[in-house]
């Protein structure tokens, strides 16, 4: 089965919280990211989103960044299924998240928790697959290496009609630590006829094209590396289509970088200081001197003070 979405490379970019904001993937997205998730939603929060339009908005997908996919957490049928209804025509897909190993979104039976029934996981995705827009799914390999369902629920996601699956070859109880296991990736390519996402410990362009060769994966989603740099979306794609790799930017450049990362912040009014500290943090490491400018960050109050420092360093790498 074909993705339903035409995209322009095979990289994805993951969804990650605090990160993957609309900004961040517009970013992402003229840097070369073939598609791009939002952070997760909670089904509740959309919901309540219907019915309280002037509180905070929790759904901040553009027109500018189509085709895109929204995911979703929850462990209802019902409500996951009002919040998807919610979405309809208004994102490319529905993604619904059976990854995220984080204790607070576990104890609400979200996330990587789903691991546990597979049956209610079935009844989720059948009850998605109810609505217009296509739905897909990402997960982890299981809770542990004694309890990996990866196969089963990937049956069942072709079987109720998903348009594709995320696998991120770790079990919950991995967190992000240790390997990741690309060969379950390959396992759940083998079994289904629906796209396969590929995600886990992809930190070069060499790694994204060794996962495809190894696994056979139709697509391959970058999370920590997307964020320490977006530009690796472009050099990664410049090397699966040349084989040449592209050279990292200077630290002048990857200021510059986060000048227009800041620009669309603003352009989408979801500026927020702590979200450029921490992004000036991220694309800071690895550049000689990058440790004493995140020294002197941390210590930064204000967005006046962090945005000069990001001047500041563009004018002296000149």
């Amino acid at each position: 089965m074909k993705y339903p979405v035409k995209v322009k490379s095979p990289l994805f970019l993951a969804p990650m919280e605090g990160v993957t904001n609309v900004a961040f993937r517009v970013l992402c997205k003229r840097m070369g990211a073939g598609m791009c998730y939002t952070e997760f939603i909670s089904a509740d929060a959309l919901i309540k989103y219907q019915d309280v339009l002037d509180k905070r908005q929790v759904f901040d997908v553009v027109k500018d960044e189509r085709p895109v996919v929204t995911q979703i957490f929850g462990e209802d049928p019902k409500r996951i299924l009002e919040g998807g209804e919610f979405l309809q025509g208004k994102t490319d897909v529905i993604d619904l998240n059976i990854g995220c190993p984080a204790p607070k979104i576990m104890a609400c039976g979200g996330g990587s928790a789903l691991l546990k029934d597979v049956s209610k996981i079935k009844d989720i995705l059948e009850s998605l697959n109810t609505l217009k827009t296509p739905v897909s799914c990402k997960i982890r390999l299981g809770i542990s290496e004694r309890n990996i369902v990866a196969l089963d629920v990937a049956k069942i996601a072709e079987k109720v009609g998903c348009c594709a699956i995320a696998v991120h070859a770790r079990t919950q109880a991995q967190g992000y630590s240790g390997k990741a296991d690309w060969s379950w990736i390959k396992k759940v390519k083998d079994s289904v006829s629906i796209s396969v996402i590929g995600n886990g410990d992809v930190n070069t362009p060499l790694d994204a094209e060794r996962m495809m060769k190894e696994t056979n994966c139709d697509f391959v989603m970058v999370g920590r590396a997307a964020m320490r740099d977006p530009f690796f979306f472009k050099k990664a794609v410049h090397y699966l289509k040349t084989g040449e790799l592209m050279e990292d930017l200077s630290l002048e450049d990857k200021m510059k970088l986060l000048q227009e990362y800041v620009s669309l912040l603003k352009k989408y009014k979801v500026f927020d200081k702590n979200v450029v500290k921490q992004t000036l943090i991220q694309f800071t490491k690895g550049y000689p001197g990058g440790k004493e400018i995140r020294s002197q960050v941390t210590r930064m109050k204000s967005s006046g003070e962090i945005l000069d420092k990001v001047a500041d360093i563009v004018e002296n790498s000149s």
